[in-house]
């Protein structure tokens, strides 16, 4: 093949070769190129915007960004970032990304090492549609600020801390959740669950911070005592000590109670998990009767009652070699809408994906005996939602 026959293609915008006429048509056509490239999954975008100029700036604008985020609101999870520290070691923390799929190739959060000291090192506290947050330090005794950070396009944001934070009355927040739906908004909340000191008596609040308007505002809850907050649908759930669901709804701001009490199975009592899944609320429960057995249950569309989805007996686990001398579910998640649960379990130090109709599983990190303590899973997925 002779020079003559490459020449440069205008949008392209790097020699190449003869297009036949209907990629000649769509790569002089901006538009029609812009509409096929939505179709492709982040992953390959990123990859995408090594092929030209005129590629990497379209794929890297925020409005194609936007965009496609929309148009691809909830893809499938790709994996999880598992947090943990070691015993001993009050400040390190350690965090690394495993892919459910078995795929080498997995995002880290390398490009956050400037943020905070080293000795404090960001740590994910909640994730949401392919956003993370984390929270770091700017010196060994401060007290903790909060990020949002994008792992697949490797941008982040820092956000600002919340006036009462800086009154003296108020305790670090208890939880910090994010709440993102690129279905709904471009734009993301930040929500801090935590404890206010006035004249000897403590109470509830939730902060919320809108990124639209960069601007926060104050709840007071009404019940103080709460335990095991989750986010699901953009309502924050948690038990009170009467085991009624409480939740605030984060778009209404408004408090919303549940009298849908996780139903009493005989020989069914301790709580193991409550948590979210695909947009459900997810509660299981272990037989007090066997130690490997437990109950899961989802509750339905209508948020109206608790469904029986599976009844667990781990003892497969036991029958293929697997020994562990603890274990607990860190969290529940489907690889594909279509597919059955995978629960992300605690081994003894050991993290495995449990395929709760097949019996199967697969070991996602195994440490040393010993090793590791305080297992947090977080899901993620590849996005190139702008911050």
């Amino acid at each position: 093949m002779d020079a003559s026959s490459v020449r440069r293609n205008p949008i392209i915008g790097s020699a190449s070769l003869d297009l036949p006429p209907m990629a000649e048509v769509i790569a002089n056509n901006i538009d029609l190129l812009t509409q096929i490239l939505l179709f492709f999954p982040a992953k390959s975008l990123i990859r995408f915007k090594s092929v030209s100029k005129h590629w990497l700036s379209l794929i890297s604008d925020s409005q194609f960004a936007a965009t496609h985020s929309r148009r691809n609101p909830r893809p499938s999870i790709s994996g999880l970032f598992l947090s943990w520290h070691f015993p001993n070691c009050q400040t390190e923390k350690y965090t690394k990304s495993v892919s459910l799929q078995g795929h080498e190739n997995r995002p880290t959060l390398a490009f956050l090492d400037g943020v905070g000291v080293a000795l404090v090192r960001p740590k994910i506290t909640h994730s949401s549609n392919g956003l993370l947050l984390c929270k770091c330090r700017y010196s060994a005794h401060s007290s903790d600020h909060y990020l949002v950070c994008n792992p697949t396009t490797k941008t982040h944001t820092l956000i600002p801390d919340p006036p009462e934070f800086s009154s003296g009355s108020v305790r670090s927040s208890s939880r910090a959740f994010l709440a993102f739906d690129p279905s709904k908004s471009p734009g993301y909340k930040v929500v801090f669950l935590g404890e206010c000191y006035s004249n000897s008596v403590t109470n509830l609040y939730i902060c919320v911070y809108c990124s639209k308007s960069a601007s926060w505002k104050r709840f007071r809850v009404p019940d103080g005592r709460h335990t095991h907050e989750v986010l699901c649908g953009g309502v924050i759930y948690w038990l009170s000590h009467k085991g009624v669901v409480l939740g605030f709804d984060i778009d209404s701001e408004k408090m919303i109670e549940k009298s849908t009490n996780p139903p009493k199975i005989p020989g069914v009592a301790l709580m193991m998990y409550f948590g979210e899944c695909d947009g459900h609320l997810i509660f299981v429960q272990l037989n007090i009767t066997s130690a490997l057995e437990f109950i899961i249950l989802e509750m339905d569309k209508d948020n109206s009652r608790w469904i029986v989805k599976f009844l667990v007996n781990l003892e497969p686990l036991c029958s293929m070699g697997s020994k562990f001398s603890y274990y607990c579910v860190l969290c529940v998640v489907k690889e594909d809408k279509e597919k059955d649960f995978q629960l992300v379990l605690d081994l003894g130090g050991t993290v495995v994906s449990y395929n709760v109709m097949n019996q199967t599983w697969n070991v996602l990190n195994d440490m040393a005996p010993g090793e590791s303590v305080s297992y947090m899973a977080n899901p993620y997925i590849e996005s190139l939602s702008p911050l």
